[in-house]
């Protein structure tokens, strides 16, 4: 095994700095890996950019050195940060997924991190401009005070787990650490969970606290939250996702069958072919680009000012796969395409007017319409939320059932489904299911969420409180449920009766970049 290892970002070309410093830890972490992975006889390359003065020259520069190497794998060392709240450890990876994922498994189970998992990283430049097979990982978030305490008290053995993944190797006796560094016992858990037999799990259900809770939140691939050992609304979330993604019941009950699937870490159940709506890789690049180079990029909202560059791109994605999706004669993008109606409660016929007044007809079913109706979103989403996609409900409303709490980007609540059914819930099943991606990371460029922006109300089995979450952990179907119900029940939005939702050309035609993108890259087959 030939191992080349780099430290992501430059000493010219700071990464994260918030309560520590990403570049200084990530070379720590490098040369201690190296260390390890020498000592027990794995050839490694150890690369620190200390030239660069510019970000694509210091990418083009790690690259550079791990291609001049032979070797076997590439790894490339990281530090996260978002918003304070968000916490754990996660490898992105294409080729080396499983190995990602046990890269990160072994990173937490060795030092109390929250397991996020291994992670696509085919829109990193590391992972797509390196030769051979390569993982980057994100050891931890430098702006979460709980994940940089852990990481320095088990420093030696976040490092011994990295290497003796990445090397398949094991290592009983590293190398001396440094003087000053003590190191403490680790976490107080058995090496593995499955070291209970299975026949003595219990049935595990929400409120229960204990040892079994926290094996379970251990071994749910990619938990998203503390193992603290207390099954909470959070756990019965990552239960519900791990059941469906195994094809079991999704009871949120850790039974047998759920156990059972744990210990024999059942792979994923193949998932039905994404709906024609996704977009592939480059095309989300390219219609990013159009998006921040658009005019309306720049335009200030009334009351509002400039978008998040979330915003726009996002809002520029949602109406690509939807327009892919109308392509494809999906009944929800064709419903959304329909000509304008004369109701009170169609968007289309309230605005008519601002529509005439820009040459914007929607008398018409068809593509024209539908991007008109993203034209209206992008004003709208500014008035209802800045375009920020974690956005809470209102807090001057009372509306704090499941049903008719509202969430995300258009202030949408559950109680506008009935308006068009099925469309609306099949859409909303589309997503739960991860068949259509919500695009969270472009959405959220430029936008701080706090941990209350992502309170939602009621009870997590309700299908109320589960469109609250869905619409902030997948903006792209906040987009195409606003679009029905503007459709459909557009008194649903104060701002749009008001007409205080601005109509602009610009996004009209940022969209129409947007809908020719996406015909030139899938010409239609005769």
């Amino acid at each position: 095994m030939r191992i080349v290892i780099s430290s992501g970002h430059g000493l010219n070309i700071q990464g994260a700095d918030e309560i520590v410093n990403e570049v200084e830890e990530a070379r720590k972490v490098v040369n201690r890996v190296a260390e390890m992975l020498t000592s027990a006889g794995v050839w490694v390359a150890v690369f620190h950019d200390n030239t660069s003065n510019e970000q694509n020259e210091n990418l083009e520069a790690i690259c550079d050195f791990h291609n001049s190497q032979t070797r076997d794998l590439d790894v490339s060392v990281h530090f996260n940060m978002y918003n304070g709240e968000a916490h754990g450890t996660e490898v992105f990876a294409t080729s080396q997924l499983e190995l990602a994922r046990d890269v990160a498994s072994e990173i937490a189970i060795n030092s109390g991190l929250t397991d996020r998992g291994g992670k696509d990283g085919s829109h990193l430049y590391f992972i797509n401009h390196t030769e051979e097979g390569a993982i980057l990982i994100e050891v931890c978030f430098i702006d979460h005070q709980g994940d940089v305490d852990k990481y320095h008290r088990y420093f030696e053995d976040i490092c011994q787990a990295i290497a003796e993944t990445v090397g398949s190797i094991s290592i009983d006796d590293a190398p001396p650490q440094p003087p000053d560094h003590e190191r403490p016992p680790r976490p107080q858990w058995p090496d593995r969970p499955e070291d209970v037999p299975v026949e003595d799990r219990p049935t595990l259900r929400q409120g229960d606290r204990g040892d079994d809770v926290l094996d379970m939140q251990r071994m749910i691939p990619q938990f998203t939250g503390e193992f603290d050992g207390d099954f909470g609304p959070t756990t019965y979330d990552n239960v519900i996702r791990y059941q469906r993604s195994r094809g079991l019941e999704a009871d949120g009950i850790c039974g047998s069958a759920t156990w059972e699937s744990l210990y024999s870490h059942a792979p994923p159940v193949p998932l039905p072919p994404l709906p024609p709506g996704a977009l592939t890789a480059e095309q989300q690049a390219v219609i990013i680009r159009i998006a921040n180079g658009s005019e309306i990029a720049d335009y200030s909202w009334h009351d509002r000012g400039v978008a998040p560059t979330g915003f726009t791109q996002g809002m520029a994605l949602a109406f690509g796969q939807t327009y892919k999706k109308w392509k494809a004669d999906h009944p929800a993008a064709l419903e959304m395409s329909e000509a304008r109606t004369n109701s009170d409660k169609d968007a289309l016929n309230i605005y008519r007017d601002e529509f005439d007044e820009l040459d914007m007809s929607n008398e018409r079913n068809g593509a024209d319409t539908l991007r008109h109706l993203y034209a209206l979103m992008l004003g709208h989403g500014m008035r209802e939320s800045s375009g920020k996609y974690c956005e809470g409900r209102d807090q001057s409303a009372s509306n704090v059932q499941s049903d008719t709490a509202e969430a995300g980007l258009f202030q949408t609540s559950y109680n506008a489904h009935s308006a068009s059914d099925p469309e609306f819930d099949n859409l909303m099943d589309e997503y739960l299911m991860g068949l259509s991606p919500g695009y969270v990371d472009s959405f959220s460029e430029g936008v701080s969420c706090s941990a209350s922006d992502f309170e939602c109300f009621g009870s997590p089995e309700e299908r109320g409180y589960q469109f609250q979450k869905l619409c902030k952990e997948a903006p792209a179907f906040a987009a195409e449920s606003a679009a029905l119900t503007l459709r459909h029940l557009a008194n649903h939005f104060g701002p749009i009766v008001r007409k205080e939702s601005e109509l602009r050309h610009e996004a009209d035609q940022m969209l129409r970049l947007v809908q020719d993108y996406v015909d030139e890259s899938e010409p239609a087959v005769a």
